[in-house]
Formats: structure tokens, C-alpha cells, sequence
């Protein structure tokens, strides 16, 4: 009786009273987020509430409407979590796959959109922040907003603010050899959100506060207002030398959040994700669980409502583990006794 008590508290009550702790947040002073491995809770949430019918569902829609990616993002959370997919499914989506083969290698088709940008989403996001990193993107903003900031007339102050970041930022990263590279990148992909409305109305209104803290707008109509904003190389030095006054202490840390995001999911799925996001706080969580998801991140997202790494670490998956842990010992010691039955059974048959 000892000893069952004693392996009751260590395999099972410790555990779960920590999980229940870490849950509520009672242990954050002491235990870091990334000391519990998200991998097994996330794929433990995958296989208690996602089904195959709610799969196969998802990637017959993305293949519906032409969303291959989407069907792949889909098939691979299948793969992740070892849900099957229905031979149907796995047929359609194999088909899909050697058509696109067939189409770029017959007719080039994919690889001049890949190009060009055209028929490529993410080529597109690609030319954009291209653009961008190479300040064209940037001034061009620049003459087109602050030409109306200057008249005072209406203009976008989010985008004028982040162009005006991205040009310093550029001169920052050639002096530096491109440590402030990531705030670029961050830059471009937030303004390719506010255009494309990927921003929701809460963050974009946190994001308009941290610009507004990092640039003085008065100042920079002042500076704006004695340049030739047709003139790109005359605008860069008037920005480059008002870039001097910025304050981004409290923008960069987004702005590297964002680059974060872009290298584990990739420039168009970082702004797709975008749309679940209302405050920094977020961001840094969805960057945080894109690190261990990639390109699943937003299928996962979808399919659980779940926006974090610990909304994943819960009791309750830490229960359906141990099950899962538990039944495996179970077969395996019913396999060994009864391969152990089986062997004796066959020496007595022998020496009858």
C-alpha cells in the first residue's frame, strides 16, 4: 500500500498539481514557459478535438477554392498529429499536386508568375518587402503621404510613420552590417498588413500609439516642408537626418517580433496571421508558437481557437498524455506475457 501511495504522489498528483499551478500562471516567477516541451500538449489537443471528417473537410475546401497551401497546411497538421486522412482526400490532394507539376513544367506558367510576382501570393509579398528593403518602397510613401501631411490634407499616419522608421532604419543597417535588418523587414510587412486591411482594429491603433511615440509629427512636417519630395535622393537625406530625432525603443521590439514571424512562417502567412492578432502581447505569443509550427501556426489556430504555446499546456492534455503513456505500457505488457504464454505453449507442444 506504501509503495502504491508513494508512485500515486510521483507519477500523478506532483504532476498534476504542478500543470494546475503553471496553468493559473502561479509559477511564472520560477518556471520559464519553454522548461515544458509544447510539442506533446500540442499534439494531444489535435487528437482529443480535431477529427478526420473536420480535415478532410478543411482541405476540400482550400482545394475548392484553389488554396493549395492551404490544403497542405492542412495535410500536414494531419501528419503532425497523426490523424488519418481519408483515401478520397489523400487522392484529391495528390492529384492537385501533380497537376501543378504538370502545369509550371508544360507551360512555365508558375515559374514566370513566381518571377513576376503574378499568380504567386507569395511572390508578391516577396516583391513588396523587396521594395521596401531597398528604401524604393519607403520613399515612395514618404512623397505620397507626407506631401499631403506637408498640404494638411488627410494621410495615412501609420504609413508614413513606419516609412519614415524604414529609411533610418536602412542607414542604421549599412553603418551596423545589418543588425537592424529585422526592424526592415518588420516595417514592410506592416505596412503590406495595414493595406491589405490584415490588421485588426485594436493593433492597429496600439501600432499608430508606438509610431506616434517614436516620431514627432510637427517636426517632421516642419523637416518635410524644405525638400523636394519628388526627389528621392533629397528626401532620403531630409529623412535620414530627421531619423536622428526618432525614438524606437518601444516600436522595435514589435518590429522584431514581426521579422520573427516572417522567418518561421514565411512573408504571407506572417501578415495572414496578422488578422488574429489585437495587441503586442499577441504578437509575441503568435511568434512564439510560430517557432514550433511554422507554416501550421494558422491551421492549428483555426482548427483549436488556441493563440498560445500554454493555452495548450493544461491539465487536460497533460491527462490525455499520461493515458496515452499508460495504455502504452498496458500493450506492451500484454504482449510480452502473452508473447511469454505463446513460448510456452510451444516448448509444451514440442516435448509432447
Amino acid at each position: 500500500m506504501r509503495l502504491f501511495n508513494f508512485l500515486f504522489i510521483i507519477l500523478i498528483a506532483l504532476p498534476i498539481s504542478f500543470m494546475l499551478a503553471f496553468e493559473h500562471g502561479l509559477l511564472d516567477q520560477w518556471v520559464e514557459e519553454d522548461l515544458i516541451p509544447a510539442d506533446p500538449f500540442i499534439k494531444a489537443e489535435l487528437a482529443s478535438t480535431v477529427t478526420s471528417q473536420e480535415l478532410d473537410l478543411a482541405i476540400n475546401d482550400a482545394l475548392d477554392q484553389d488554396a493549395y497551401e492551404d490544403a497542405l497546411m492542412y495535410a500536414d497538421i494531419a501528419d503532425y498529429a497523426s490523424i488519418p486522412l481519408s483515401e478520397e482526400t489523400t487522392k484529391r490532394l495528390t492529384d492537385a499536386g501533380s497537376l501543378l507539376l504538370r502545369v509550371s513544367r508544360d507551360t512555365g506558367s508558375f515559374f514566370e508568375g513566381f518571377l513576376t510576382g503574378e499568380g504567386s501570393d507569395t511572390a508578391g509579398f516577396m516583391g513588396a518587402i523587396t521594395s521596401d528593403l531597398t528604401v524604393v518602397g519607403d520613399l515612395r510613401d514618404i512623397g505620397q503621404e507626407g506631401t499631403k501631411l506637408v498640404a494638411g490634407e488627410e494621410y495615412s499616419e501609420l504609413i508614413l510613420g513606419l516609412s519614415v522608421v524604414g529609411v533610418a532604419a536602412t542607414g542604421a543597417t549599412i553603418a551596423s552590417g545589418g543588425s537592424t535588418l529585422p526592424v526592415k523587414v518588420g516595417v514592410s510587412l506592416m505596412k503590406i498588413a495595414k493595406r491589405t486591411g490584415a490588421l485588426t482594429r485594436a493593433f492597429a491603433r496600439q501600432l499608430g500609439d508606438l509610431v506616434r511615440a517614436s516620431v514627432n509629427f510637427s517636426r517632421l512636417r516642419r523637416s518635410l516642408s524644405s525638400a523636394d519630395l519628388a526627389n528621392n535622393r533629397a528626401t532620403r537625406r531630409t529623412v535620414t537626418e530627421f531619423g536622428k530625432t526618432l525614438d524606437l525603443s518601444m516600436l522595435t521590439p514589435v518590429l522584431d517580433d514581426m521579422a520573427s514571424l516572417q522567418r518561421a512562417a514565411g512573408p504571407a502567412e506572417s501578415v495572414r496571421l496578422l488578422s488574429r492578432v489585437e495587441s503586442a502581447n499577441d504578437l509575441r505569443r503568435v511568434t512564439r508558437m510560430s517557432g514550433k509550427l511554422g507554416t501550421k501556426t494558422r491551421g492549428v489556430m483555426t482548427l483549436t481557437g488556441k493563440t498560445s504555446l500554454r493555452a495548450f499546456k493544461t491539465v487536460a492534455n497533460l491527462v490525455l498524455m499520461m493515458l496515452q503513456w499508460v495504455w502504452a505500457i498496458v500493450a506492451g505488457l500484454v504482449t510480452l506475457f502473452l508473447g511469454m504464454g505463446a513460448r510456452r505453449t510451444f516448448r509444451r507442444v514440442r516435448r509432447a
